[in-house]
C-alpha cells in the first residue's frame, strides 16, 4: 500500500496534466481487461460480476490535485500564477514548486524577509506573489509558456507508526483505496459488477465525476474522499481522529439505506468507523453522482487527513486500508438494486 500511495502522490495531477491518470491506467491493467478514458480525462475500469444481469456498483475517487497555472512571465523573469483549486495562500511564502514543462523546472514562491515586512502586513495572494525559477526574462519566457501548470514540489515522507506525509493525499489516498480494493477482490466471484472510477476536476467544483457516472450508469455508488482529522488548533466537533477508522458520511444528500448497510458491515467485520454528519451537501463528488440520470444511491467514506490543501498532508495507512476493506465487504454482501 505504501509503495502504491507514494507512486500516486509523486505524480503530477493539477487539472490539465494527465500524469497521474497514466499511472492509474497502468495500475488498472492489473485488474481489468479494458481501461476506459473520456474527453474530460476521467479513467475507469470494469470488474465483471460472476453472473449476468448483475447490478453495477461504482467505487469513485477523484485523482486531481490543487496547484497553479502560469498567467504571465514578468520582465525580470518571475512567473505569475493563478490557483487551480482551493489553495491555502497563507503558506505559499518560500514554498518549493515544480513547473510542469518538458522537462520540469524547479522553482520557489517569492517571500519577503520579515526584516522588510511591515508588522501585521496582509499575506499576499498567489496572484500577487511571483515564482522564482532562476532564469532571466528571456530564458523564462522561452521555457515557460503561459498556461503551464505548476504543482507543489513532490514529496512523500514516512512518519512514526503508519503515518505518511505528502502532497496530494487529497485524494490520492482515495485512489489508493480503489486499487487496493481491486487487489482484495481479485480472486473472488462477485454478485455485482464493480466499476472503479478515478475522476478529474473535483478541485475545480466537482465537475468530472458526473459525466463519467452518466456513462457508467451504475445502480449504486460509494464515493471516497478525505475529511478533516483533528489537530490542536481545530474544532474537535468538526473533525475525525487520525488512525481511528474511515469517516462514514451522514447527510440528506446521501442514501440512508446504503449508509446503514456500511455501518452494519463495519460492525460485523470489526472495522472501526467514525460518523461525519453534514446538514446538506457533502462538498464531494457524491453530491453530483447522486443526481445523475434518474438518481444514483450514493454513500460517502472519507479518510481522516491533517493539513488538507497543503503540500504536507498527513494520513494513516490503516485508515486508507480500512476504507478499501469496507468497500469490499459491501461489494460482496451489500444489497444493490438494479434499475427498474
Amino acid at each position: 500500500m505504501k509503495q502504491l500511495l507514494e507512486k500516486l502522490c509523486m505524480a503530477a495531477g493539477v487539472n490539465g496534466v494527465g500524469d497521474v491518470a497514466d499511472v492509474i491506467a497502468e495500475e488498472l491493467k492489473n485488474y481489468v481487461s479494458e481501461v476506459h478514458r473520456d474527453n474530460l480525462g476521467n479513467v475507469w475500469g470494469v470488474r465483471p460480476a460472476a453472473c449476468e444481469n448483475a447490478p453495477v456498483l461504482l467505487l469513485e475517487a477523484h485523482m486531481d490535485e490543487i496547484g497553479f497555472v502560469v498567467t504571465d512571465v514578468t520582465d525580470n523573469g518571475f512567473l505569475r500564477v493563478a490557483p487551480c483549486g482551493g489553495v491555502d495562500e497563507r503558506l505559499l511564502a518560500a514554498q518549493p514548486v515544480t513547473v510542469l514543462t518538458t522537462p520540469p523546472i524547479n522553482g520557489v514562491f517569492c517571500s519577503t524577509p520579515p526584516h522588510l515586512s511591515a508588522l501585521n502586513e496582509k499575506t499576499p495572494s498567489a496572484v500577487e506573489r511571483g515564482i522564482d525559477i532562476g532564469m532571466s526574462a528571456s530564458e523564462a519566457k522561452a521555457a515557460v509558456p503561459v498556461g503551464t501548470r505548476v504543482m507543489f514540489a513532490p514529496r512523500f515522507d514516512s512518519m512514526l507508526g503508519d503515518r505518511v506525509c505528502a502532497k496530494a493525499l487529497d485524494n490520492r489516498a482515495g485512489c489508493a483505496t480503489l486499487l487496493y480494493a481491486l487487489e482484495l477482490l481479485k480472486e473472488l466471484a462477485l454478485p455485482c459488477t464493480v466499476v472503479t472510477l478515478f475522476a478529474t476536476q473535483e478541485e475545480l467544483g466537482t465537475r468530472g465525476a458526473a459525466p463519467a457516472a452518466y456513462a457508467v450508469n451504475p445502480d449504486a455508488a460509494i464515493v471516497v474522499d478525505v475529511s478533516f482529522a483533528h489537530t490542536p488548533d481545530a474544532n474537535a466537533a468538526e473533525c475525525g481522529k487520525l488512525g481511528e477508522g474511515p469517516m462514514l458520511g451522514v447527510s440528506p444528500f446521501l442514501d440512508y439505506a446504503m449508509t446503514e448497510q456500511l455501518r452494519e458491515l463495519a460492525g460485523k467485520r470489526n472495522i472501526a468507523i467514525q460518523n461525519e454528519v453534514m446538514g446538506g451537501t457533502t462538498g464531494t463528488d457524491a453530491d453530483k453522482i447522486g443526481v445523475v440520470r434518474e438518481g444514483i444511491p450514493a454513500a460517502l467514506l472519507s479518510i481522516p487527513l491533517r493539513y488538507m490543501h497543503t503540500p504536507s498532508e498527513v494520513a494513516s495507512l490503516c485508515d486508507i486500508e480500512n476504507v478499501a476493506k469496507l468497500m469490499c465487504e459491501f461489494a460482496k454482501y451489500g444489497e444493490v438494486q438494479t434499475h427498474a
